[in-house]
């Protein structure tokens, strides 16, 4: 059974930052549990994610989703935030 998710953030001022972030890391040699995307398109960011199976499909996106939640979060809070 293959897994497949896309999830669209629209994080504002922060999405270049958020996508940035995330393309370094779609960059990085890891196993391949899953393919791995990211998009800017319209001021969002678009993450694809296909896997081998659901259990490779929800480790994958909580992954991702905690560095787009580190990311977003310390950009928030800092002194330069928009």
């Amino acid at each position: 059974m293959v897994g497949e998710a896309e999830v669209t953030l629209c994080l504002g001022p922060y999405s270049r930052a958020v996508y940035e972030s995330l393309l370094a890391e779609v960059g990085q040699p890891a196993p391949r549990k899953a393919v791995v995307s990211v998009v800017l398109e319209g001021g969002c960011v678009r993450l694809s994610v296909r896997a081998g199976g659901v259990n490779q499909l929800r480790a994958v996106l909580n992954s991702y989703l905690y560095l787009v939640h580190a990311a977003y979060s310390t950009l928030k809070s800092s002194p330069r935030s928009p």
